[in-house]
C-alpha cells in the first residue's frame, strides 16, 4: 500500500522528496549557513515518518481531522531513528539536538498524552514499518523501533537556552520547518540573493549619466559599510547622506533584512527598491514588503498598473511571510519577535543565523522595543549573523547598553558628515507652547513644515491658521486618518515636497523619520533631542544654510510648562525626563546656527549613562532586559508573544460617518468575509485564501487605531456598536465625527494627547 503524507493524496515518499529539493536549494543559495548538512539532511528523511501509523493513514483516508487515540506522529518518527548507529557517528548532542528537532517540529500539545499511550502506539508500528519502502529515501529499515532513552529524548521536555544543545537544535527544527513548510507550500523555501551588488552599480553608473560632468561616486559612509560587509557595524551619518543606499551596500549579496519603525517609511523604502533598484521583470523573487499593512500597498501597487493577478499575489505574499525573499524590508514586531522563545520561534532565529539585518531609525523605538532589540541582535551575533545600525544620533546609553550586552561591532571613531552641508539649520528656541497665531506670524513665504506632538494639537492648529490665513493652502496629515486617507495624504506631502508650491503642512511625528520630504521652514514643538533633530532633517535636507541671520527652525519648548502629549504618566509620548534634559541642553546654547557637530555633542552629552541612569526610562530598558531573559523560556505560545511585543495599547475601529458613507462597500466586505470556501471559489474562480485576505484588506481601508483608554471611555458613554462577521470575528464602530481633511473626533471632546 501506498503512505499517505497529505491529504490531497501526496504519499510520504513524495513529500520527503519535495523536501530534500528544498533541502539541495537551501544548500546551494547559502553553503555557509553554520549548520551540519548531513545532520540536516537526515532529519528532513525521518521528519514523518511516524505518519506510517495505521490511526493517521485512516484520519488521511476518511478525511477526518483527529482519530481516537491518535498522538502526534513526530513523536512516532523518533522512535524509527537509529540512534544507535547515529551515535557512533555524530556524538551525543548531534544526535539529541536532531531528536528534538523531529520530535517538535510540529507544535503540538503533548500535555495530556502518557508514557503508556507513547510506547503502546510505538509497538504498533511494527507492522506498517514492515511494508514501507525505507530504501526509496536511502534509509535502512530499522533493527528496532522504540522510543529514545533519556539520554537523547525525555518525554515531554522542551530544550531552552540552558541547554548544551540548544544551539544545534534551534539550527536544525528552525531550518527543518522552513524546508516542510516551504515543500507542503510548494515554494521555494529561498531565491537567491544574487541582485543587489550588481544592481547598486547600476544605479551608481545611472547618477553618473545624470551627472552635468559625467561623474558620480559613492560617499564616503557608502564606501565605508561596503568595505566592511563582512563586520557588524554602528554607522552615525547626518541626516540627507544616503543611509538607505548604505544599507543596501552593506548587505550586497546575501539574505537581508531592512528594519524601520514607521510603516510609511517602509513603504517609501520598498517602493524605491523595488522600482529603482530590484529587476522589474524579478522583484518579486527579490525585495518583500512584510507589515501589517503590506497587503494594502501590493494592492495597491497592483491597481496601479491595472493588473491584478491574484494567485501570483498571493504566492508573493506568502513567499515574503515565509522569509523565502533575499531582502525583506519590515518592522521590528514581524522579525525580532523570536526573543521570548515562543513556540515555533526557532525557525527565525536560524534563518537570522546566516542573514544580516539593518536597523534603521534605532532612537525612535520605546524602551521595551529596544530591549527586545538589544537582546535579539545579541541572539543573531551569537547564531552567526551580522547587523548594521544606521541613525543620525546615537545617544552614548546606547553604545553602553550594546557593550553591556556583550554586543560587538566596528564603529568609526567620528560621524559621517556632508562636508558641503554642515550648517544647513538656524535655530531659534522659543520658551512658550506653540500656537497658531504664532505660526501665522512666523510664515512668510515658501513651505513651511510644523510638527506637533500630538494629533489634538495639530487639529487644533490647523483649524485655527486656516482661520488666520484663509488665503494660504493648509493641509494635515496624523495617525488618525482611515487608511486609504492616510495613504492619500503621504503620497500628496511627498509630491508638495517636491513640487514648486507654496504653502502649509501640519503634521505629527508620522512625518519624522525616513521620508524624503524637504521644506523651507520648520516650526516644531519639542519632544526630545533624539526626535527634534529627525524633524530638522525634513527642512533643508540637501540644501546649505541660504541666510545666516535668519532661523529656518523654530523650536518652541513649552516654557514652564511641558508641551503637549508630555506628562509625567505612562502615556507620556516621551519620558518626561528626557524632556527636561533637552529642554535644559537647548537652554544651555544661543540661539544661532546649530551644525551637523553641535547637534552629535549635544546628544553626546545629554543622554549619558550617568544622566540617564537614574530615570524611569533607563529603568524600563533595564527591567524589560531581565524579564525577558528570565522569561525566554516559559512556553509562550505565539499569538500570545505578538501581543507582548506590540504592547497592544489600541483598538482598530471604523468611525461611525465613515460607516454610513461607505455601508454598501463595508457590507459587501462582511458579505465575502462569511461565504464559505465553496462559495468563495464559485463566485470568484479564485484561491478563497488570497479572496479572504483582499475583502480583510479593503475592509481596514476603512479602518483607524485609537488607544485602548479612548475606546473604554467611549463605551462607556455607549458610542461603540460591534458588528459580527459569522461566528469569530467582526469589528468596532465608534461614533465620532470624520471628516477627509481633519481625520476622526469622538464625540464630547475626548482627547486624543496620547495619539502621533
Amino acid at each position: 500500500m501506498e503512505y499517505l503524507a497529505k491529504s490531497a493524496g501526496e504519499t510520504i515518499i513524495q513529500h520527503t522528496e519535495n523536501l530534500l529539493k528544498n533541502y539541495d536549494l537551501l544548500k546551494k543559495y547559502y553553503p555557509e549557513i553554520p549548520v551540519n548538512w548531513s545532520l540536516l539532511r537526515l532529519i528532513c528523511k525521518y521528519h514523518d515518518l511516524g505518519k506510517i501509523n495505521e490511526l493517521f493513514q485512516q484520519k488521511i483516508r476518511e478525511g477526518t481531522m483527529k482519530k481516537e487515540g491518535e498522538i502526534p506522529h513526530a513523536l512516532l518518527s523518533i522512535a524509527l531513528l537509529p540512534v544507535k548507529e547515529l551515535k557512533k557517528v555524530y556524538g551525543v548532542a548531534d544526535v539529541k539536538a536532531m531528536t528534538y528537532a523531529i520530535a517538535l517540529h510540529h507544535e503540538r500539545d503533548f500535555s495530556q498524552l502518557t508514557k503508556d499511550q507513547y510506547d503502546n502506539e510505538i509497538a504498533k508500528l511494527q507492522v506498517p514499518a514492515k511494508h514501507f519502502p525505507f530504501s526509496e529515501l536511502g534509509l535502512p529499515f530499522p533493527n528496532e523501533i522504540k522510543r529514545p532513552d533519556a539520554r537523547f529524548y525525555r518525554f515531554l521536555h522542551r530544550p531552552s537556552s540552558k541547554d548544551d544543545y540548544f544551539k544545534l537544535y534551534v539550527m536544525l527544527k528552525g531550518l527543518l520547518n522552513r524546508i516542510d513548510y516551504a515543500a507542503s507550500g510548494d515554494y521555494p523555501v529561498e531565491y537567491p540573493a544574487n541582485f543587489l551588488s550588481h544592481n547598486m552599480s547600476r544605479v551608481l553608473n545611472g547618477w553618473k549619466q545624470k551627472s552635468p560632468t559625467g561623474t558620480a561616486d559613492w560617499n564616503e559612509m557608502q564606501k565605508y559599510v561596503e568595505q566592511h560587509q563582512n563586520d557588524n557595524l554602528i554607522v552615525i551619518g547626518q541626516t540627507g547622506l544616503g543611509k538607505t543606499e548604505a544599507g543596501l551596500l552593506w548587505l550586497g549579496d546575501n539574505k537581508g533584512f531592512f528594519t524601520l519603525p514607521l510603516r510609511a517609511a517602509i513603504n517609501a523604502i520598498y517602493t524605491r527598491i523595488r522600482d529603482g533598484i530590484a529587476d522589474k521583470a524579478n522583484y518579486q523573487q527579490q525585495v518583500g514588503i512584510l507589515h501589517s499593512d503590506s497587503l494594502a500597498v501590493l494592492l495597491a501597487e497592483d491597481s496601479e498598473n491595472e493588473v491584478v493577478e491574484l494567485d501570483q499575489l498571493a504566492n508573493y505574499l506568502n513567499e515574503t511571510r515565509s522569509w523565502s525573499l533575499p531582502l525583506t524590508v519590515t518592522t521590528l514586531d514581524q522579525t525580532f519577535d523570536f526573543v521570548y522563545h515562543y513556540a515555533g520561534f526557532e525557525k527565525k532565529l536560524a534563518t537570522f543565523a546566516y542573514s544580516k539585518v539593518v536597523i534603521d531609525e534605532i532612537q525612535m523605538y520605546s524602551p521595551d522595543l529596544l530591549a527586545y532589540l538589544l537582546k535579539g541582535l545579541k541572539e543573531i551575533q551569537d547564531f552567526g549573523g551580522k547587523f548594521l545600525v544606521m541613525t543620525a544620533t546615537l545617544p552614548a546609553y546606547l553604545l553602553d547598553l550594546f557593550q553591556s550586552q556583550g554586543l560587538k561591532w566596528e564603529m568609526r571613531e567620528q560621524p559621517f558628515l556632508d562636508e558641503d552641508l554642515l550648517e544647513r539649520h538656524y535655530l531659534q528656541l522659543i520658551k512658550d507652547n506653540l500656537s497658531a497665531e504664532m505660526v501665522a506670524k512666523l510664515y512668510q513665504k515658501g513651505k513651511l513644515l510644523v510638527i506637533c506632538n500630538t494629533v489634538r494639537k495639530a487639529k487644533e492648529v490647523y483649524q485655527e491658521l486656516s482661520t488666520l490665513l484663509p488665503k494660504v493652502e493648509i493641509q494635515l496629515i496624523h495617525s488618525q486618518f482611515i487608511r486609504k486617507d492616510r495613504q492619500q495624504k503621504e503620497q500628496e506631502i511627498m509630491e508638495f515636497a517636491q513640487s514648486n508650491q507654496a504653502g502649509i503642512w501640519i503634521a505629527t511625528q508620522v512625518v519624522e523619520a525616513s521620508l524624503d520630504i524637504d521644506f523651507d521652514l520648520l516650526i516644531t514643538e519639542l519632544s526630545e533631542l533624539n526626535g527634534l533633530f529627525q524633524r530638522m532633517g525634513r527642512c533643508y535636507r540637501k540644501r546649505s544654510l541660504v541666510n545666516r541671520n535668519k532661523p529656518n527652525v523654530y523650536v518652541f519648548d513649552g516654557g514652564d510648562n511641558f508641551t503637549s502629549g508630555i506628562s509625567k504618566s505612562e502615556y507620556s509620548i516621551v519620558h518626561d525626563e528626557i524632556f527636561s534634559l533637552s529642554k535644559k541642553a537647548l537652554r544651555s546654547r544661543e540661539d544661532g546656527i546649530l551644525n551637523e557637530h553641535e547637534k552629535m555633542s549635544l546628544i553626546a552629552a545629554t543622554y549619558t549613562t550617568e544622566a540617564l541612569k537614574e530615570t524611569s526610562y533607563y529603568h524600563q530598558i533595564k527591567t524589560m532586559l531581565a524579564w525577558l531573559s528570565v522569561t525566554e523560556n516559559d512556553d509562550k505560545s505565539e499569538k500570545e508573544v505578538k501581543r507582548l511585543f506590540r504592547n497592544i495599547q489600541s483598538r482598530a475601529i471604523i468611525p461611525r460617518k465613515i460607516y454610513d458613507d461607505f455601508t454598501t462597500e463595508i457590507n459587501e466586505c462582511v458579505r465575502v468575509l462569511t461565504l464559505t470556501s465553496k462559495e468563495i471559489s464559485q463566485q470568484f474562480k479564485e484561491n478563497p485564501s488570497i479572496i479572504r485576505r483582499i475583502y480583510r484588506s479593503k475592509l481596514d481601508d476603512y479602518k483607524i487605531s485609537i488607544a485602548e483608554w479612548l475606546f473604554i471611555k467611549c463605551a462607556q458613554q455607549n458610542q461603540v456598536q460591534f458588528k459580527e462577521i459569522g461566528k469569530y470575528e467582526g469589528f468596532y464602530i465608534v461614533d465620532g465625527k470624520y471628516a477627509k481633511d481633519y481625520g476622526f473626533e469622538t464625540l464630547h471632546g475626548v482627547e486624543e494627547d496620547r495619539f502621533f
